[in-house]
């Protein structure tokens, strides 16, 4: 056993190389380090990094538009241009209201309830806001040279060409073309002015030079187009004025009736201290009857699920 503990610790120290007869340790080799791959190739230049080009301009795309809308806050707001037609109309709004809420309203809150007045001012904000909102919103304006088929931009422009608004040459007007939209052939019109097949239920309005997606009509007192993106203002607009309008009418006689029969005065006493009473209530029942016409037929329309310049077409 001890001679064998003895053959290996003599193995151990064994060293192959002998020089006379003297025993040599070697040292341990170096390790050879090992490049790591890079992510580039090898010999291939790195490509310098590109810079991003930001273009500047001087102008928005509002202000090269050739449409006859007037256009504020930088674009965001877009109406026509008969302003005083819609300044008159905001004054036939807010002169009524303005006048019930100073001399009948009071009455109203000490001898009916308050919650008569408070919904007034709620009717009130209510319509003067859907009207800024028609006035004062894109009623669906579509963008203009969507379709330039006609294009001769090889050509130059001033050699006896047509060119529209925009300074774009077209030789002809292309004809009319069927697109098939829900299994249905449906015939697109073209338009000249603006150079774009028509999407269904579009129309030009001459008022403000524009196509005009899902057009109604143009109101003239609103002064912008009714159309997809402005109807729904529109019609909670005409609802709540003529709500107004029997509102004040209805108010304003119970005020002359209270007066008359609570008091013991005799009529014309009791107009005598509420004129304005009557004033608004003949007023407004002026007006209820043009705009209440308006608001059935609306939704008249609205049951059918047409606008004014289909119905108008379809009976012509």
């Amino acid at each position: 056993m001890n001679q064998h503990i003895e053959n290996e610790e003599s193995f151990e120290n064994y060293n192959l190389n002998h020089t006379n007869g003297q025993q040599e340790h070697l040292p341990l080799p170096t390790p050879i380090p090992i490049p790591t791959p890079t992510a580039s190739p090898l010999n291939v230049p790195e490509q310098p990094e590109q810079q991003r080009v930001i273009r500047v301009t001087t102008k928005r795309n509002y202000e090269y538009f050739p449409g006859n809308n007037a256009f504020f806050c930088s674009g965001r707001l877009v109406t026509s241009r008969a302003y005083w037609v819609f300044l008159l109309s905001l004054v036939i709004l807010i002169a009524p209201a303005v006048l019930f809420f100073v001399f009948v309203c009071p009455w109203l809150w000490l001898h009916i309830h308050p919650v008569i007045p408070i919904l007034f001012a709620y009717l009130f904000v209510l319509a003067l806001a859907s009207m800024l909102k028609t006035s004062w919103t894109d009623p669906g304006i579509i963008p203009r040279n969507l379709d330039i088929s006609p294009l001769l931009s090889n050509k130059n422009p001033d050699n006896n060409m047509t060119v529209d608004d925009m300074g774009v040459p077209y030789e002809s007007i292309p004809p009319p073309k069927d697109v098939l939209i829900k299994g249905e052939m449906v015939r697109l019109k073209y338009c000249d002015t603006c150079r774009l097949y028509r999407p269904p239920r579009a129309s030009h309005c001459r008022q403000c030079n524009n196509c005009v997606e899902n057009e109604d009509h143009h109101c003239i007192w609103l002064n912008n187009c009714v159309g997809k993106r402005n109807y729904r203002p529109f019609f909670i607009f005409i609802v709540t004025s003529v709500t107004l309008c029997l509102y004040i009418v209805a108010f304003s006689l119970v005020h002359l009736i209270r007066l008359y029969f609570d008091n013991g005065l005799s009529f014309s006493t009791a107009l005598s201290k509420a004129p304005v009473s009557l004033l608004l209530a003949i007023l407004c029942f002026i007006l209820v009857i043009p705009v209440g016409g308006l608001t059935s037929y609306h939704c008249f329309l609205v049951f059918r699920g047409v606008t004014t310049h289909e119905q108008v077409c379809w009976t012509t």
